[in-house]
């Protein structure tokens, strides 16, 4: 069964990646693996408020759900830290003006590193990008699909990793 979520406007995150889990042994700061229909409302709650606070520019507190040990691999197959993250979303929130943003997702599953989620994403928004001395402004359409691995702490769901399966953004000049 899929959740359709709807947020208007909502992260940057759906234009950032979503990753595969790693599947070593979870770390001792986290809990056993919980049935994905338990956990269902933590992580859905965990991607809203993601969503809320990058609508809020509020990068560190996007992050706060991300596990410190976080990792990415996006569709090419390189990989990033939760720094290297932090600085991307940044980046990225420099150059939204609005965005909309619309996900679902499709599959929870328990693994023994945690629960495994696969999720499609649907955003547009507009943005303006500087090249050079030039200021560029338009429209934007992303359609992104992720798996993550959300691990449950003591500090509540966090994401561990994610893999982008599929990226496909296109722009268009305003």
């Amino acid at each position: 069964m899929t959740i359709p979520r709807i947020l208007i406007p909502a992260s940057a995150l759906c234009v950032a990646v979503l990753t595969l889990p790693c599947l070593a042994a979870a770390p001792a700061d986290t809990k056993p693996p919980a049935p994905a229909d338990s956990a269902r409302a933590g992580i859905l709650e965990a991607y809203d408020q993601i969503n809320m606070d990058f609508l809020r520019r509020d990068i560190p507190q996007v992050m706060s759900y991300f596990a410190p040990d976080y990792t990415e691999t996006n569709e090419r197959g390189a990989k990033a830290d939760k720094e290297q993250t932090y600085r991307r979303y940044q980046d990225e929130q420099r150059q939204i003006t609005s965005m909309r943003t619309r996900y679902t997702l499709q599959n929870l599953t328990p693994t023994a590193a945690g629960i495994l989620v696969e999720m499609r994403m649907h955003s547009d928004g507009t943005g303006v990008k500087r090249i050079l001395f030039a200021t560029l402004h338009g429209t934007f359409t992303n359609d992104l699909w992720v798996r993550d691995l959300w691990v449950d702490t003591p500090q509540g769901w966090r994401l561990k990793h994610r893999q982008t399966l599929q990226d496909q953004t296109h722009t268009h000049p305003g």
